[in-house]
């Protein structure tokens, strides 16, 4: 069911995901003890995130372009290096200043990594395969991001924080060195040759493909850092923004809406955002099999359709926690669904010569989104309350079902 064409590969690259993932969430379970140790406002921790994101996304088009130049295999190992050497500084902080320098040096580090990892499994995989292996690497982000809170809160309780800090760094250079010996070196990207399932090399395999998607798609065209400037890119980064921002905004605010608007305990809330997880990698892998099976941009209509009814009626659910597991476990499904469908449907476009530059793009629209939507959330939230902000996020679904639509005329 989950068969690729490289799995050896993919899964190398879908782990490096979700320590990345982890990375990227490492932070917040600790906040508490941040704000008591170093004397600082909520505010000013908070800003350590958005130090951390907004670096992450400035740097991501960069990356995206370095992944064409000097290989995404490298890039990755070396992102993922710079990345834990942040983590590292920032278990190392005497003030609240070395904390935000570390943050820089992480968001850095952590940029390189969906430009160059999204970008190899497109070169890898085949129109056959791409969905379930963008699916497989979206389970590993969803992992990733479930771990960082019980493992660096979980030690941080028992031990010290820094301490947590310390092992999460240890962590992501021992992998790096570890996905740099067993990831084969598939070349530069003049270099042709594709990885067969069993280690061996197929030299027509990604020039075939290259080829097919030029012809089909266009001859010639104006580029803008080697990505071509089409109709479709915009569409596809409408439809990538769309879908960061609903995500970035209920999975921020998801626990305060059940605590603050729904009346729950906060182990509730928790265990509430949990199950939607658990609900976002199951659909990560199903949805990416469906999209090697269905027609894609069908299957995004479908899914974005859903998330925007799903959204808007999650303020008719009543305080029950039965009730509010189902319903979120249900949330995480459909708004996951998308992500993996999404991804394969850029693979569809990329080329091996801008891979990297398209995802970077692309990932720009995400992190725009991720950064985008709880500002959003949280200004509809202050105005009109809690309850009244999913419906505006429903709203931002149906803007991603139009773009998905939008797809079959560009």
């Amino acid at each position: 069911m989950f068969s690729v064409a490289n799995p050896r590969e993919v899964w190398l690259i879908t782990v490096a995901h979700a320590v990345n993932e982890f990375y990227s969430v490492a932070l917040p379970p600790i906040l508490p003890l941040l704000v008591n140790d170093f004397a600082i406002s909520y505010g000013e921790a908070g800003a350590l995130l958005t130090v951390f994101f907004a670096t992450y996304s400035i740097f991501q088009l960069p990356a995206g372009v370095l992944a064409d130049r000097i290989g995404q295999r490298w890039l990755l190992a070396v992102g993922m290096v710079v990345l834990a050497a942040g983590i590292l500084v920032a278990a190392g902080a005497q003030n609240y200043w070395t904390l935000v320098v570390a943050e820089i040096i992480a968001g850095v580090g952590g940029s390189t990594y969906h430009p160059s990892g999204m970008s190899l499994i497109s070169d890898l995989e085949n129109d056959d395969t791409e969905g379930k292996a963008m699916g497989i690497h979206g389970f590993g982000g969803v992992v990733g991001t479930a771990l960082a809170p019980a493992l660096v809160g979980g030690l941080a309780a028992l031990v010290d924080w820094r301490l947590a800090l310390t092992v999460s760094a240890a962590v992501g250079i021992t992998y790096a060195l570890v996905f740099l010996t067993l990831f084969p070196d598939i070349g530069s990207t003049e270099d042709t040759r594709a990885i067969e399932s069993d280690g061996g090399t197929d030299t027509n395999k990604v020039s075939e493909k290259t080829t097919d998607d030029s012809t089909r798609r266009w001859s010639n065209p104006t580029t803008f850092i080697s990505v071509p400037l089409e109709r479709w890119v915009a569409v596809l980064f409408l439809a990538n923004l769309a879908i960061a921002t609903e995500i970035g905004a209920v999975r921020t605010f998801i626990t305060s809406y059940l605590v603050e608007h729904m009346g729950l305990a906060a182990t509730v809330a928790n265990g509430i955002f949990f199950m939607m997880l658990v609900g976002a990698g199951i659909s990560s892998l199903g949805a990416g099999t469906l999209a090697d099976a269905v027609d894609r941009q069908t299957l995004g209509v479908v899914a974005m359709g859903i998330s925007t009814v799903i959204l808007g009626a999650t303020v008719l659910i009543p305080p029950i926690p039965i009730a509010l597991f189902i319903w979120f476990f249900l949330l995480g499904i459909v708004m996951w669904a998308a992500l993996p469908t999404m991804n394969a449907i850029t693979s569809e476009y990329s080329e091996r010569s801008f891979s990297g530059s398209l995802f970077g793009v692309m990932l720009t629209a995400g992190s725009l989104g991720g950064a985008v939507g709880p500002l959003l959330f949280g200004v509809v939230a202050e105005q009109f309350g809690m309850g009244m902000a999913f419906p505006f996020v429903a709203s931002v679904s149906t803007v991603g079902t139009v773009a998905f639509l939008a797809m079959r005329y560009v």
